[in-house]
């Protein structure tokens, strides 16, 4: 089967067969990776931040290496940080947009009706689809 004429697809990929997908199960990943983000991931975040939130005392001025040591320590935790908030909003984001793909394609043949433009333009909302916020400690 030739791919559709408006996906031309990175030149990287020319040489690859169709992707398939199964809608029912995109529709199931989309449900594992909500629960997963609200059930484990969110519950467990308040916890990290604050932890990564711990400011370590100033070190004397006469010690450049541990002052040194501590700024690396501490752009450590901003990235750190970062990652984690980040992590949960872009795995909601996929689960939202997997689970748009499987609501637009769970009544149709989607092999049939699925373009590639569309799918990607559920990926490209996902951008606004926020996350639940943390829950209460």
């Amino acid at each position: 089967m030739a791919r559709p004429a408006d996906d031309s697809g990175p030149a990287w990929l020319g040489g690859y067969a169709q992707i398939d997908a199964d809608i029912t199960r995109m529709e199931e990943l989309a449900a594992q990776l909500r629960a997963e983000v609200v059930d484990n991931y969110a519950a467990h975040l308040p916890y990290v931040t604050d932890d990564m939130a711990i400011d370590l005392p100033e070190p004397p001025e006469s010690f450049d290496e541990l002052t040194s040591f501590l700024h690396a320590h501490r752009t450590s935790q901003f990235n750190t940080s970062d990652l984690v908030y980040f992590y949960q909003e872009a795995t909601w984001g996929l689960a939202t947009a997997a689970a748009e793909v499987s609501k637009m394609y769970g009544e149709t043949d989607a092999f049939a009706a699925a373009k590639a433009t569309e799918v990607e333009s559920a990926l490209d909302r996902t951008a606004a689809a926020a996350p639940p916020p943390p829950p209460e400690a």
